[in-house]
């Protein structure tokens, strides 16, 4: 193993940069960049001056030092007479839910981590994320007030500033909510990298670790897709735009899923020109056609240029060729999804199969084809929630010391949290026809008709619900301000299997969103502009 301290890293984005630099480098079989201790380990026959120049190409330094094991640096390699009950690999949603389950049911706990504590969402995810969304949101307010009398007086965007915020929030969460909180439930932490060199054998840094059973909790890294050039071109991933210190002047976007349109929001907000380009005939391919028309026509009235139904066929620098036409920025955001981590593992000398996409093959007790070992969270295909993933790994924690608990995805809501947001769980209409037939109904309210919308002087997006012949609720869907506050009552209703009249009959409180949930059910029977506002 060769070690290298680095030097320039500002934040997590830095790292990933130097492990996909270091990972081209001919020779070399593993890499992990440790942020917080500016240090890359490298295995493999690659020349350490050619590891240097590569780490320099990406735009830092690097020194390297006498080789040791990352090892040494950490904590006992067992739990003592008769080793850990369960070995958690990955520090992100998943493996610190199932080493707090675990624990607290009075299990030894080890959770490796060969990155970064935290994992996706705190790190480059979600946290990082929904912070640049608001910073955006804070500047869209001051220059647009969206309220009669009220005077805007326009936002000066200090990106820098925000990008500090931004990073201190997730160095905090780090230490609060996943550092801490495994200390103060008695997990033990190490840092290094695992790998299986068989099936009822692992090793962190080339030391074996014993324990009772094992959990993968990788999650998943982004998709670069063949695209020619691209790796060449001045590109980004969600890793990179969660956490970069400078602001583009202007910015392409390829994918619009949630990832992609999210970002484009955000980065279109805080000053840059935006163009997101999608391959499929519409945004949001996976959401209700209805209603990502409208959010559409949100968005470019934002002055986001959407382009659909193109295909990229080169990247060169920032120039983005497609089928329908070409396309300059200063930074290309590649945002076409994400795929399992597993390089390294040794998942194939461990026995745990993958299936056809590259994710771990898990049963609805999260366990893989190697009894000792279960999957948890993203890397085992299950829908890239971190709620999600967080009741996965709660789930295999259970199996693992021997319960019999199910993983229950029959009702996952989801957000794209764009302005307005975009929720749903269930059903969409056209799946429904499909698997109930025509006895299905739907209804939609504008939130023209909402009176919480027309209070705040905000009539952008509609409500659409979906019921089967019996009137039991297949489907919730919401464009919204803050959709995401509402949706959990679909996702119960969806999960207990209630009927629209059930939502009818529930008391909502008055001047809120989620009225529109009670109004919106109501217009499966009748015309909701004949109701009063109050009664």
């Amino acid at each position: 193993m060769i070690q290298l301290k680095l030097s320039g890293l500002t934040c997590e984005g830095c790292a990933q940069t130097v492990d996909r630099a270091l990972s081209r480098v001919p020779g070399v079989q593993r890499v992990a960049v440790y942020y917080p201790e500016a240090l890359a380990e490298v295995e493999g026959d690659a020349p350490p001056e050619e590891l240097v120049r590569a780490i320099e190409a990406a735009g830092y330094g690097a020194e390297p030092l006498e080789p040791q094991r990352s090892g040494a640096r950490s904590g006992p390699r067992d739990g003592g007479a008769g080793g850990y009950d369960l070995v958690v690999i990955g520090s992100g949603s998943a493996g610190v839910a199932a080493a707090l389950e675990a624990a607290g049911r009075g299990a030894r706990v080890l959770v490796v981590e060969g990155g970064t504590l935290g994992g996706t969402c705190v790190n480059v995810g979600c946290v990082p994320s929904k912070a640049l969304l608001r910073a955006g949101e804070a500047a869209h307010r001051a220059r647009s007030a969206g309220f009669p009398g009220i005077q805007a007086r326009g936002a000066e965007v200090d990106f820098a500033e925000v990008a500090r915020a931004r990073d201190a929030l997730v160095s905090a969460l780090r230490q609060r909510k996943y550092r801490e909180v495994l200390e103060a439930a008695g997990v033990a932490l190490m840092q290094g990298r695992a790998r299986f060199t068989a099936p009822d054998r692992l090793e962190v840094d080339g030391e074996p670790l014993a324990a009772r059973a094992y959990l993968v909790a990788t999650g998943a890294e982004p998709v670069r897709p063949p695209i020619p050039g691209l790796e060449e071109g001045r590109v980004w991933t969600y890793l990179d735009a969660t956490t970069a210190r400078e602001r583009p002047e202007s910015l392409v976007v390829i994918g619009a899923g949630a990832v992609g349109l999210e970002l484009a929001l955000a980065y279109r907000r805080l000053g840059s020109r935006v163009v997101v380009l999608e391959a499929q005939d519409r945004i949001l391919p996976g959401e209700d056609e209805e209603l990502t028309a409208l959010l559409r026509g949100y968005l470019e009235a934002e002055g986001l240029q959407i382009v659909t139904g193109v295909r990229v066929e080169r990247i060169a620098g920032g120039e983005v060729r497609t089928t329908g036409g070409l396309y300059e920025g200063e930074r290309v955001l590649v945002a076409t999804g994400r795929r399992a981590r597993t390089r390294g593992l040794g998942l194939e000398d461990a026995g745990v199969e993958l299936d056809a996409a590259g994710f771990v093959r898990v049963d609805a007790a999260l366990r893989t084809s190697n009894p000792r070992v279960l999957a948890a969270g993203d890397v085992a295909g299950l829908p890239q929630f971190v709620y999600v993933a967080a009741q996965s790994g709660r789930v295999a924690a259970q199996n693992a010391l021997g319960a019999g608990a199910t993983l229950d995805l029959a009702a996952v809501p989801r957000v794209t949290f764009t302005d307005p947001a975009l929720a749903a769980v269930g059903l969409g209409e056209a799946e429904a026809r499909a698997r109930h037939g025509e006895g299905v109904r739907t209804a939609t309210l504008d939130l023209a008709d909402l009176p919480r919308a027309l209070a705040a002087f905000d009539t952008r997006g509609r409500f659409k619900i979906v019921v089967d012949a019996d009137g039991r609720v297949l489907g919730l869907h919401v464009l919204a301000p803050e959709a995401g506050d509402v949706i959990a009552e679909g996702a119960l209703a969806v999960r207990l299997g209630l009927g629209y009249r059930e939502l009818i009959e529930t008391y909502h409180p008055y001047l809120t969103l989620a009225e529109g949930v009670r109004l919106v059910a109501q217009a499966l029977d009748q015309d909701v502009h004949r109701l009063s506002c109050c009664a």
